[in-house]
């Protein structure tokens, strides 16, 4: 895994997007004044330092760190993770009145009365892949960084 030329603005990124990708995951919809979100406040303070376990590893990679980079698996899954977390907090369902949908799918007419949208529960699964591969190449990073015949 090399350094990217895109590693330097997902570096400093990633920071930012772990503090505030939560409060858009899950205030995204009252942002659209559909719902009272402060049931909802507490898990975006408890996600905060899980989403910033990955950046604080990149930390540890010591030729990402001389360089301020990142390497180029670890930014295409930092995308992926942060537009899945985007597409979630669009979709995140609503708990009004019994309508399980999100504000989103009210605007287009759309209703799922099973539970929640396939495009929420797509953003949630995608988040769950996304979040484990940034873990896992984070890791993969330190690794190669530290043992010089794969660097």
């Amino acid at each position: 895994m090399r350094i990217a030329r895109s590693g330097r603005f997902v570096f400093v990124a990633q920071w930012v997007a772990a503090a505030l990708l939560p409060v858009v995951f899950f205030f995204g919809e009252s942002w659209l004044m559909a719902e009272d979100p402060s049931f909802r406040s507490d898990y975006a303070v408890y996600s905060i330092p899980v989403l910033l376990i990955p950046p604080v590893l990149t930390l540890l990679d010591g030729e990402g760190r001389r360089e301020r980079s990142t390497r180029v698996g670890y930014d295409a899954a930092s995308v992926v993770l942060w537009c899945a977390i985007v597409l979630g907090g669009l979709t995140f369902p609503l708990a009004d009145n019994g309508v399980r949908d999100s504000a989103i799918m009210n605007t287009f007419g759309i209703s799922y009365d099973a539970g929640p949208s396939p495009a929420f529960l797509f953003a949630v699964g995608l988040i769950g892949v996304a979040y484990l591969a940034q873990l896992v190449l984070a890791v993969m990073g330190i690794v190669r960084g530290r043992n010089p015949v794969h660097a």
